[in-house]
């Protein structure tokens, strides 16, 4: 009686191997540029092509999916993604039960906040939420709008548009339902805000079931640190200076720090190196009074990560 022994290639044997790996979903539109450099930020090689409907990332295990954040979130939420960037918005507006990793707030820096809104013409009989029985409103995100004109009892109609909603109003609606970040659009089309709905902010969302995988949960909850501390970084930067032992009390009474700065003796002389973060709006004007003080050599140093 012979026996076979089938010995299997060396490749075919690794490539049967279960791969450690997450598949990511990544935005496109709007949040595309942002997107791109908190990963670029975060230490990654990372390039979108939307015209491809392709993302490329130097890291073997994320495999990255690219979609309208409206199609990502239904996505994890049925497990065929592990995780991808999304907004509360969004998930509002689907009813999608995933679970939020990691906020990274508005995207663009130069954003205080983004707030969903109801919004009329300054010279609308509309003056409150009563008033808006039987009227036309337009807006991206019905879902959410049907859902507020409920809590209100307020039977309006609601219209889909996913276009400059502003613009058309009010020859086309009387009101509308959109996202305002600096308010300069609004006033363009002389609106005024009725009511906020709700504040948005940009999230990195996972499947319950994925984080419930110990290595797909660290991997996850990693991606998220490094992008969070990519976004925290772009409102900070360092300060470096040089100050002598005789104005260094007045120096630590004018710098702000996450915590507290670092103060260094420098070899053989009465002076201190000293090294802090500070937001860069701050720094623009505590340069002129560390200056006028006495510091010397004061160097601000760009910021790729921030961890609080």
């Amino acid at each position: 009686m012979f026996v076979i022994q089938v010995i299997k290639p060396a490749f075919l044997e690794k490539s049967m191997k279960k791969e450690n790996k997450i598949k990511f979903g990544i935005p496109g539109g709007f949040l595309k540029k942002s997107v791109e450099e908190l990963f670029k930020m975060s230490g990654y090689d990372f390039r979108i092509n939307e015209k491809l409907s392709m993302v490329y990332i130097d890291d073997p295990e994320i495999e990255c999916f690219f979609a309208r954040a409206k199609e990502i979130a239904p996505l994890v939420e049925r497990g065929i993604l592990d995780g991808g960037i999304v907004s509360r918005t969004v998930i509002a507006e689907t009813k999608t039960k995933i679970i939020d990793v990691s906020d990274l707030g508005v995207l663009d820096p130069n954003w205080e906040e983004t707030k969903l809104v109801l919004a009329v013409p300054k010279s609308s009989p509309i003056k409150s939420l009563n008033d808006l029985k039987e009227k036309k409103i337009i807006t991206r995100v019905p879902e959410i709008t049907k859902g507020f004109l409920k809590r209100h009892k307020i039977s309006a109609i609601i219209e889909f548009s996913d276009s400059t909603n502003e613009s058309r109003v009010p020859v086309y609606a009387d009101a509308v339902v959109e996202f305002t970040n600096t308010g300069t659009t609004l006033k363009f089309y002389n609106l005024k805000i009725l009511a906020v709905l709700m504040k948005d902010s940009i999230i990195i969302a996972a499947n319950p079931k994925s984080l419930k995988n110990k290595w797909k949960r660290k991997k996850i909850e990693d991606l998220g640190l490094l992008l969070k501390g990519a976004r925290t970084a772009q409102e900070y930067s360092g300060l470096m200076l040089h100050a002598s032992n005789n104005i260094m009390e007045e120096v630590l009474k004018i710098l702000p720090a996450l915590k507290k700065p670092t103060v260094t003796h420098l070899r053989g002389e009465n002076r201190f190196d000293v090294f802090t973060v500070a937001k860069i709006k701050e720094i623009r004007e505590l340069i002129p009074k560390l200056k006028k003080i006495g510091c010397t050599d004061i160097v601000e140093l760009p910021l790729n990560k921030v961890i609080i």
